[in-house]
C-alpha cells in the first residue's frame, strides 16, 4: 500500500537517523531500500553474534527488524518529529543459520500518534530466500526532545 511522507525530507531524516544510530554500526547493517513506509536493513553473519549452536543469535534478528520497522514508521512521521518503539512481538520461524540477511519493516497503519507496523527477517543464501522471523511492532510518534 502506497503511503504520501508528512516530511518532504523523509529519506535523509531516516538515513541521518540511522547512521547516528551506533548499534546499527556494531552489527554491520546497512538501508539497501527506503520508500515512504518501507524500509529493508541488511546484515550479514557475524561470529562473534553467533549463540552456542552457531546460528545468529534473536537478539541480531529482533534488533535489526525493530529498527526496520521504527524507520518505515519514521518515514511518515511529520518533520521535527521522531519514533519510539511502544511495544513489539517476534516469532522465531527458523534458525538464522546463513551468511546473508534483510530485514523488511513496512507500516500497516500509520496515525498520528500510534503507527502499526510488520516486520520480517529473511536468509538470503545462493539464490533461496527463506522467512525466518515475523515481526508485529507499534511505534509512538511524538515531537523530538519531547
Amino acid at each position: 500500500m502506497p503511503f504520501e511522507p508528512r516530511d518532504p525530507n523523509f529519506d535523509a531524516k531516516v538515513r541521518d537517523s540511522f547512521a547516528a544510530q551506533s548499534m546499527m554500526t556494531t552489527l554491520g547493517a546497512s538501508i539497501t531500500e527506503l520508500t515512504p513506509g518501507r524500509v529493508v536493513i541488511a546484515y550479514e553473519r557475524l561470529e562473534n553474534f553467533c549463540q552456542q549452536h552457531g546460528f545468529m543469535h534473536a537478539g541480531v534478528a529482533t534488533t535489526i527488524v525493530d529498527s526496520a520497522c521504527g524507520y518505515a514508521a519514521l518515514s511518515l512521521a511529520p518533520a521535527g518529529h521522531d519514533v519510539l518503539t511502544a511495544e513489539f512481538k517476534v516469532n522465531f520461524l527458523a534458525p538464522s543459520s546463513g551468511e546473508r540477511f534483510i530485514a523488511i519493516g513496512q507500516v500497516i497503519r500509520p496515525g498520528r500518534t500510534l503507527t502499526v507496523c510488520e516486520g520480517e527477517v529473511r536468509q538470503i543464501d545462493d539464490g533461496a530466500n527463506r522467512l525466518v522471523a515475523k515481526m508485529q511492532a507499534t511505534m509512538m510518534t511524538g515531537e523530538m526532545g519531547s
